[in-house]
């Protein structure tokens, strides 16, 4: 729900007497002191030692998975599918062990639209004849042979066999031969298998040739190895990853892979992200009850932190005319202002400190919506006056000479005596930093001194290795001239302004993650983009043609959180799959909140697109469940989600099989992959439209309003 609400309407009285301001500030020095009272990243919650345990369960769970998948231990060991196969665990036959004999798997190849025979356990050293037999009738059968050292893999094409039903048969034979077998016909290895062939193995199939392909094979199927079970978990968990728990079961599955080991991937990556990254997610959102802003108190933050920045900036803040929007998934802000005659920023310079002041303040109040702001500069005409004069100054222009001719050579020789020395003071700035000197000015009025300075570290991989921010190179940079320039500043005003020429990690990291308002459906997106320089001053909406359609231009940024949590949640890969939790659960927070703790079981239960235990978690935490309950209804509903579809596969596939639509097996995973795809980016989409359209039509009425 939008809330408009600017400085002007606090109140229905008009602007906040005093007294109210006092009120409110003491509120906020109340929540700011609770908030910043204890910095412990463990602190002994509840949250904290389930993180704990999520850490845990991911080094037994990804640690056994890897020791599994490497053989380092009991590789060939087929002890545990054997104990469980035939167990209610693993309904059916049970396995059989074909550890150390010959043994043949032959399936059908959806994929390659081939029969396929591959043998198994074979000494690497012998040379082998491997060959397939199709029996078409009493008189006639097709015979398919192939040659080299150890297990062999041999591949028929079923579309030379007409629609019918076929005996067939697999053969795998030892042979002795000075030639190489790769380069026989196959009558010369007939030949070979004919005088001199040992058969080491032979096994009878069925193959039904109608719509579709079936080998039918009675044979109980192979116990898996511990390496085996190991190698596939990896595979499902990819699966899981892209295309969600359906398409990692789906693909298990087929494969014959047990529905418990398929159950135990799924449930050990849930129990992972939900214990690891809710609690993440819980340090980063939640806020008690006492703690969370009403707008009032926001709006008051918001209105001391920009009063803070004036001075530092040298502008003036019309208050009056400040207005903000408050919505469920931003806050916008009109800011406009006017110069003085002691103002050296750039409009992107003043965007970009404010910005930060605000983004400050947010993380420490706990405000994690992204802000989009526009600034208004209401005196421009002014502003280019004052730079024109400081111009002229720098370029040596000698401004009209009056009667007092005297007090003006002594100013033009002060004047110079101070640009000598703050140019000697720059040098040795520059070189005590190591930095390239792009282009500085020393200019001066009655009022203050003005220095401007643009560099460059000389530092390799500047982007990351570069720590100090433009903030802090300016900080420095004023101490130091203050210091070396005291005597020729005669009670002047010292202003200076310091910008990076080539961003920086440490610049762009002011804010912990940036919305671009780029869409796919409103044009193509555009090269660079406007968090690039300084920190990403303009976080303004606008909307620009673009051959007939509407394109989406802005940015928003979200308040950067410090620490461990903020570099596992706030990268660029995390922070956009957040995004897309926030909206999800934003959008469902009704639904949780009228049915509560047995809509969030369900809704991670039931295989919803981009329903897992993350959404689930966040969902609790926007609707403010307690976090014990949260946790509870996730793992209650990821385990029945794993379960249902691990004992589910099995059936699906047996059920496709059954009425010859195994080809459509692939298809399935796909589409359930590509479906999730699809939702997430329909989700990421509609986000961003939500996100800057409403801001658009904010920001395109502040002309009118102001």
């Amino acid at each position: 729900m939008t809330r408009p609400l600017s400085f002007q309407t606090v109140t229905e009285a008009g602007p906040p007497e005093e007294t109210d301001k006092d009120s409110l500030d003491k509120e906020l020095d109340l929540i700011r002191a609770r908030r910043e009272g204890d910095k412990r990243f463990f602190r002994g919650a509840f949250e904290d030692y389930t993180l704990l345990t999520g850490l845990i369960i991911g080094a037994v769970f990804f640690g056994g998975v890897f020791i599994m998948s490497s053989g380092w231990v009991a590789s060939d060991s087929i002890v545990i599918d054997k104990t469980l196969s035939a167990t209610p665990l693993d309904p059916g036959d049970e396995c059989v062990d074909k550890r150390g004999e010959v043994w043949f798997n032959v399936f059908y190849d959806v994929d390659g639209h081939v029969i396929k025979v591959i043998s198994h356990n074979v000494d690497s050293e012998i040379e082998t004849v491997i060959g397939i037999v199709i029996v078409i009738s009493e008189a006639e059968s097709i015979t398919l042979l192939q040659g080299g050292f150890g297990d062999q893999e041999l591949e028929y094409d079923p579309d030379n066999l007409e629609n019918g039903h076929y005996n067939a048969s697999a053969s795998i034979w030892q042979v002795i031969t000075e030639s190489s077998l790769e380069d026989m016909s196959q009558e010369e290895l007939q030949l070979l298998v004919d005088s001199s062939g040992v058969n080491l193995e032979s096994k009878s199939f069925k193959i039904e040739n109608f719509a579709h392909v079936e080998i039918i094979d009675e044979d109980p199927r192979s116990c898996w190895t511990i390496q085996g079970l190991g190698n596939w978990g990896w595979i499902m968990m990819g699966a899981e990853w892209v295309g969600g728990r359906e398409a990692a079961m789906l693909t298990g599955g087929s494969a014959g892979i047990p529905a418990w080991w398929m159950a135990m991937v799924s449930l050990g990556m849930s129990l992972f992200f939900l214990c690891v990254q809710y609690p993440l997610m819980h340090k980063m959102y939640h806020r008690d009850t006492n703690d969370i802003l009403n707008d009032e108190q926001l709006s008051r933050m918001i209105s001391r932190t920009l009063r803070r920045s004036t001075e530092k900036l040298h502008i003036d803040i019309d208050f009056d005319k400040l207005k903000m929007q408050l919505r469920t998934i931003s806050i916008d802000l009109i800011v406009p202002y006017t110069t003085r005659s002691t103002t050296i920023e750039q409009p992107s310079d003043i965007r970009a400190v404010l910005t930060k002041g605000l983004l400050e303040e947010f993380a420490v109040f706990g405000e994690m919506k992204p802000l989009q702001m526009k600034i208004i500069c209401l005196d421009e005409g002014t502003h280019e006056s004052h730079e024109g004069n400081r111009r002229s100054l720098a370029l040596g222009e000698i401004p009209v000479l009056m009667e007092d001719y005297s007090d003006f050579f002594v100013n033009m020789s002060a004047y110079g005596w101070l640009e000598v020395a703050a140019n000697n003071s720059l040098n040795r700035w520059f070189k005590k930093h190591d930095l390239v000197d792009y282009g500085t000015a020393v200019l001066s009025d009655e009022d203050a001194v003005f220095v401007r300075v643009i560099y460059k570290p000389v530092t390799r991989f500047t982007y990351f290795l570069f720590k100090p921010t433009y903030q802090d190179m300016q900080e420095d940079l004023h101490a130091h001239l203050s210091n070396d320039l005291l005597k020729y500043l005669d009670g002047k005003v010292l202003i200076v302004s310091a910008r990076n020429e080539k961003a920086t990690l440490s610049d762009r990291a002011m804010a912990g993650r940036v919305e671009d308002a780029t869409l796919g459906a409103y044009g193509i997106a555009r090269k660079g983009s406007l968090s690039d320089g300084v920190i990403g001053g303009l976080i303004s909406a606008a909307v620009v043609p673009n051959d007939g359609k509407e394109e989406l231009i802005g940015e928003a940024l979200v308040a950067r959180q410090g620490g461990i949590t903020g570099t596992l949640l706030q990268n660029p890969f995390m922070g956009d799959i957040l995004s897309n939790v926030e909206y999800i659960a934003n959008k469902n927070q009704d639904r949780i909140e009228k049915y509560g703790f047995w809509f969030l079981i369900v809704f991670v239960w039931i295989p919803f697109m981009a329903s897992g235990v993350l959404v689930g978690a966040m969902l609790g935490l926007v609707a403010r469940m307690r976090f014990q309950r949260v946790l509870a209804a996730c793992l209650m509903g990821g385990t029945a989600a794993s379960l249902t579809w691990a004992y589910t596969a099995k059936g699906i596939i047996e059920f496709m099989e059954r009425y010859h639509a195994e080809a459509f097996i692939p298809f399935v995973i796909l589409l359930a992959i590509g479906f999730t795809l699809m939702h997430l980016r329909r989700n990421k989409k509609k986000r961003r439209e939500e996100l800057f359209r409403e801001s658009m039509e904010f920001f395109a009425g502040s002309s009118e309003v102001i």
